[in-house]
């Protein structure tokens, strides 16, 4: 059969944007994470954990009121406890192809609730937010891929719904445009680049735009990756998570 060429200038292109992708999730400096409850943790750079033959994992507790949320990357090995609204540092993960196991007893024996398989890729950032399943009684989960801004002069911004009960929903920036619109539960909107900017994040309905919570005094830094889950409290109010990622040589 006789091999079917590509023109050079679709090959390029594609290059081009392997190359970007690439530089997005490998940097060569390390990263440092700051949480909105003030904790602050530094990884290893992209290409360090790509010379180990590893990727880079942490985990986003939504689900309302839970303390000790644990994940295994197998059998044997446990990613540390985090709690409600919390984002473990970065862990290195040494497998490509990975089963997830979520369970609530940290301690004692181990009954998974929620699997999720994954192919990871040496040298790149993951973040894998549990929330709460749609009948309620266990949970689910969804692992996307982190990306860094390489433009000192623009934020990067994100948005993952994870409130089971809320439909799709649109984020306005108060008294200005909407930055993403009709996101539905367990999907991720973004990353965008935005300019920087102060103020409230609005959260409404995508149908009637109906207000149902607000994040307030938001200040987004240019050269800045923003991270925002947005889920529920115990008591059903929306409590948007968010934390931020930036290279260690911008700070």
């Amino acid at each position: 059969m006789r091999a079917i060429q590509a023109p050079m200038g679709i090959l390029v292109a594609v290059a081009v944007v392997l190359a970007a992708c690439a530089k997005d999730a490998q940097t060569d400096e390390q990263i440092g994470t700051k949480t909105a409850g003030g904790e602050v943790s530094t990884s290893m750079s992209g290409d360090a954990a790509d010379k180990k033959g590893m990727a880079l994992v942490r985990v986003v507790n939504a689900v309302p009121a839970l303390k000790g949320l644990t994940v295994r990357s197998d059998d044997t090995h446990s990613l540390p406890s985090v709690d409600y609204k919390k984002v473990s540092a970065y862990q290195p993960i040494d497998n490509n192809w990975v089963k997830f196991e979520v369970g609530d007893q940290p301690t004692g024996s181990f009954a998974p609730m929620e699997t999720n398989r994954e192919l990871l890729t040496d040298g790149y950032r993951y973040t894998m937010v549990v929330m709460p399943s749609n009948d309620g009684n266990g949970y689910t989960s969804r692992i996307v891929r982190d990306e860094l801004s390489d433009d000192q002069t623009k934020v990067y911004l994100r948005v993952i719904h994870a409130a089971p009960d809320l439909d799709e929903i649109n984020v306005v920036a108060k008294g200005g445009e909407t930055l993403f619109d009709g996101i539905n539960f367990k999907s991720e909107a973004g990353f965008k680049e935005v300019a920087p900017w102060s103020g409230t994040l609005e959260f409404r309905t995508e149908d009637d735009k109906r207000l149902v919570g607000t994040l307030p005094n938001v200040a987004l830094r240019a050269g800045t990756s923003y991270t925002v889950v947005v889920t529920r409290d115990k008591g059903g109010k929306l409590a948007p998570i968010w934390f931020e990622d930036q290279p260690m040589a911008g700070r």
